[in-house]
C-alpha cells in the first residue's frame, strides 16, 4: 500500500471517529479500544492509530493505561475554558478577516448563512453544527494567517460537541444565525472594529447560553 493510500485511510478513519464523537454516538466518558474501532470502521490498525493520535491532539480522546481510549467528557469548567480561549483569539481573527477577506471568502460565508436559513427543522443539529464549524473555519482562512488558523482550528473542532451536550434552549439556533450575520456584515464592510465586537458578542452569548443550559439541568 502506498503512503498516499495510507494517508487516505487515516483521513477516513479520523473523519469517521470524530463524527461519532461530535454526534455523541461515542459518548463522553465511554472507553473504546483500537481493535473495536478497526472492526467497526473496517479499517486497519495503522490508519486508526494515526487517527486516534490526531484526535488526542485535538483533546477529544485520551489514553488511560490498562483501560483504553477515553472519550473525554467536557465539564462545564472545561467548556468555559474553551470559550475563554476562543475569546482571546477570535475577535482579532475576525478583525483580520474584515481587512483581508477576498470576494471568494465572502461568497462562501454568505452561502453558508443562506443554507442555515433553509434548514427549517431546528432539531437538525448535525448540519447546523457543521455550518457553524465551517463558518468559523472560513473566517480564520480569510484572516490569511496560517499560524492563527492552525491554533484556532482545534478549538473549533472541540466546540462541535457543545451543539449536542447542551440542553435545547429556545431560539438557540436562531440566535446563533443572527450573531453570525452580524459578524459577516462587519467583514463585508471591511470594518475591523465592528467585526471584532461582533465576534466577541457572539462568543459571550455562547458562554451565557451554555451556562444557562447547565443551570437548567
Amino acid at each position: 500500500m502506498t503512503n498516499e493510500n495510507k494517508l487516505s485511510l487515516s483521513d477516513l478513519a479520523y473523519q469517521q471517529i470524530k463524527q461519532r464523537i461530535l454526534q455523541l454516538e461515542f459518548r463522553p466518558g465511554q472507553f473504546l479500544n483500537e481493535s473495536n474501532i478497526c472492526e467497526m470502521l473496517n479499517i486497519g490498525r495503522t490508519p486508526v492509530h494515526q487517527a486516534v493520535h490526531r484526535l488526542m491532539l485535538e483533546g477529544l480522546l485520551e489514553i488511560v493505561p490498562r483501560k483504553g481510549l477515553l472519550i473525554r467528557p467536557d465539564s462545564m469548567n472545561e467548556v468555559l475554558n474553551l470559550l475563554e480561549a476562543r475569546c482571546a483569539l477570535e475577535p482579532n481573527i475576525a478583525a483580520l478577516a474584515a481587512e483581508r477577506a477576498t470576494p471568494a471568502h465572502i461568497r462562501q460565508l454568505q452561502e453558508l448563512l443562506r443554507e442555515a436559513l433553509t434548514i427549517n427543522d431546528g432539531n437538525d443539529r448535525n448540519r447546523h453544527m457543521e455550518i457553524d464549524r465551517e463558518f468559523h473555519h472560513l473566517i480564520a482562512d480569510a484572516a490569511s494567517n496560517p499560524v492563527l488558523a492552525d491554533v484556532i482550528r482545534p478549538l473549533h473542532e472541540r466546540s462541535g460537541r457543545l451543539w449536542h451536550l447542551q440542553l435545547k434552549i429556545p431560539d438557540d439556533i436562531q440566535q446563533t444565525e443572527i450573531e453570525h450575520q452580524a459578524i459577516l456584515d462587519a467583514i463585508v464592510r471591511g470594518d475591523k472594529e465592528a467585526a471584532a465586537r461582533a465576534m466577541q458578542a457572539h462568543l459571550t452569548s455562547l458562554r451565557r447560553r451554555r451556562v444557562l443550559s447547565s443551570d437548567n439541568k
